[in-house]
């Protein structure tokens, strides 16, 4: 991970604790049924941010080691994984991780693995692997399927900054095949969708780390766009935000 992309996200930790969606709980009993809760397994949430992800699998009692470099990201990890004992938090990257050789049975990264140097990273997890070790790369995916969710994505292209360099929608396929070569991953695709008040709309369109901020000229007329969208879809005071979740889970 650069610095750039480790640091881009600190002035929007809170929003994005806040705001960003939670993962299918079909996802989560998917990958416990490949970890054992009683064995003494280890999982290490690499990139983990505030702990949105870590959270719902530390309720399996594994050992998780919880790796994010950005210092307002882990600490909002701290506060919201402060009831679960078997958390232990880590200053790291996903080419330097600063866990023990093997050391880990399960990694899972959620929204992240499109920032990591893929080689050094794979070089990294296999050393802080054991034997059998699984990795599982987790996306929240958002739809364009209805006519909101159309306008919706239009508008993030509109005014995000550099949106196409750095969403995970670059990542193509083909390079999360690669890193899992010469074996080949099983591939998943699990359904959801959020109902948002305005609020929420608002403020998980700012958690994106390439949504302009207070300081841009256009942010205020983006707070205006991103306003009306909502009042044309709105019904009940909620709009519709469904997601297509992509795992990619095997050995390396």
């Amino acid at each position: 991970m650069s610095k750039n992309s480790i640091s881009r996200f600190s002035h929007r930790a809170m929003l994005y604790d806040r705001f960003r969606p939670h993962y299918p709980q079909e996802l989560v009993a998917f990958l416990r049924e490949r970890i054992d809760p009683d064995s003494g397994q280890a999982v290490a949430d690499i990139a983990a941010g505030t702990g949105i992800f870590t959270e719902q699998i530390a309720q399996w009692g594994n050992t998780v080691f919880v790796v994010e470099p950005n210092a307002s990201m882990r600490r909002l990890a701290h506060r919201r994984l402060a009831g679960f004992k078997n958390c232990i938090f880590v200053d790291g990257t996903a080419e330097s991780t600063g866990l023990p050789d093997q050391s880990v049975d399960m990694v899972v990264s959620a929204q992240a693995f499109h920032w990591f140097d893929l080689t050094k990273t794979k070089a990294e997890f296999k050393r802080i692997g054991r034997d059998s070790l699984l990795v599982a790369v987790v996306w929240n995916l958002r739809n364009t399927d209805s006519l909101f969710e159309q306008e919706y994505e239009s508008l993030v292209r509109t005014y995000g900054v550099d949106y196409l360099s750095v969403s995970q929608r670059r990542m193509a396929t083909e390079e999360v095949l690669t890193f899992f070569a010469p074996t080949a991953p099983e591939y998943r695709i699990f359904e959801h969708a959020d109902f948002l008040g305005f609020t929420a709309l608002r403020g998980r369109m700012l958690s994106y780390s390439f949504m302009p901020d207070e300081t841009s000229p256009v942010y205020e007329e983006m707070l205006e766009a991103v306003a009306a969208l909502f009042d044309r879809h709105q019904e009940n005071g909620k709009v519709r935000l469904s997601y297509r979740t992509r795992l990619f889970i095997g050995g390396i």
